[in-house]
């Protein structure tokens, strides 16, 4: 009997691995191993429609158990996989249980980055289980406190002002969202959170934490009721650095998202890949969708290099931000109705490297997928143009 293809980790990456590989028509057995007791899911919501109360987990969910079943996708919940033997080509989980693979997918994905010590009022969102636990503690009046202004916690502040928590955020920096945005979307956040009703407070030091308080480095006391904490993600590189795979801040990969290990892929969140010549990983929707679907592929011997445009959103009361690309220094501003605004970032031939956009509703969203054909089409394009708000992007796409 030959062995089976396992993919480990059911998230978002690991479950459009599955699915893909039925869809093109992959007929032998297909093992699907995850941590939690849950089918895979997508992310975003975790922190948006779960936390409100307006999503549950069908919705959030990528194919539910009788689709699987159909498609014979064997599904192993809540029991993941303790130990990887790459040069026997077999895998043991944490029952005990040992399973030879053919080709294997790791999507281990990561885990909240923990606060050195821990406090019974402290909450961390990474998991499905974590926003029903969080969202039973966001009631009327509650008096939060969000430890990081990336974007974990400015979507936790945003909820929970609107389930009418009194929030606080605290940011260790100069600015929110510094690592991914420039200062002048970091500005727009951070005007738009105040007039919310947040307290934000940037360049902030945390001390410890009380039953009842945070206390900061200067000091200063702060009330409070609860506290989440979202200083990042830790990516479970373990199981992959125990078996001798090459991980850095993740595990690496080739161009076709091969690890060091021949039959070995990795996918999302965990996965480290080449880009623009420097190894990065990215926590974002768009990769873990493109990497499950790329190396599904790959592991039925496609050998397709993953060339992808990066990007991600994020909905921030009744705004919503949109990128794509990435930033250059020659940067070009539209600005758009409401307050809103586009930048564009140039190479210099003027062709399109990146954008970003910052508008009410969804406003920004069709502008940005014009801005990635834009990217792909590689045409030099006029910055006066490009400032302009009344001439459309349309029709720079014929050059």
């Amino acid at each position: 009997m030959n062995a089976p293809l396992i993919i480990v980790g059911a998230g978002h990456a690991g479950g459009r691995a599955a699915l893909t590989l039925r869809e093109e028509g992959y007929g032998g057995r297909l093992i699907l191993i995850g941590d939690e007791a849950h089918l895979p899911y997508e992310r975003p919501p975790l922190s948006k429609g779960l936390l409100q109360g307006s999503t549950d987990l069908a919705q959030c969910s990528l194919c539910d158990s009788q689709q699987l079943a159909a498609l014979g996708v064997e599904h192993i919940a809540a029991n993941p996989v303790s130990r990887l033997e790459p040069q026997h080509h077999r895998l043991q989980m944490a029952d005990g249980q040992w399973l030879s693979y053919a080709g294997l997918l790791l999507a281990t994905g990561g885990r909240a980055r923990r606060l050195p010590r821990e406090q019974a009022n402290v909450f961390y969102l990474r998991t499905h289980d974590d926003a029903l636990v969080l969202r039973n503690e966001l009631k009327p009046g509650a008096r939060l406190v969000v430890v990081g202004g990336g974007f974990i916690g400015l979507e936790v502040a945003a909820t929970a002002r609107g389930l009418g928590c009194e929030v606080t955020l605290l940011e260790a920096g100069p600015r929110l969202a510094g690592r991914v945005v420039p200062p002048v979307i970091s500005d727009a956040l951070l005007a738009l959170h105040r007039e919310q009703g947040v307290d934000v407070r940037l360049n902030v030091a945390l001390e410890c934490i009380h039953a009842d308080a945070v206390q900061l480095v200067d000091g200063q006391r702060l009330p409070c009721d609860l506290v989440v904490v979202g200083i990042g993600m830790q990516p479970n590189i373990e199981l992959a650095a125990a078996a001798g795979l090459e991980v850095g801040q993740g595990i690496r990969v080739d161009a076709q998202l091969r690890t060091s290990a021949a039959d070995i892929y990795a996918a999302g969140d965990v996965c480290e890949f080449r880009l623009a010549g420097l190894y990065q990983r990215q926590e974002t929707w768009r990769n873990a969708e493109a990497q499950g679907r790329l190396a599904a592929l790959n592991l039925l011997g496609r050998a397709l290099a993953f060339e992808t445009i990066p990007g991600f959103w994020s909905d921030q009361y009744a705004w919503g931000l949109h990128t794509v690309g990435v930033m250059t220094a020659r940067m070009v501003r539209r600005a758009l109705p409401d307050g809103g605004l586009l930048l564009f970032y140039l190479d210099d031939h003027h062709r399109l490297q990146g954008a970003c956009g910052w508008a009410l509703g969804n406003r920004a969203a069709k502008d940005i997928k014009l801005c990635e054909r834009l990217i792909t089409a590689r045409i030099p394009l006029d910055p006066v143009s490009l400032a302009d708000p009344d001439v459309s992007l349309k029709p720079l796409l014929r050059g």
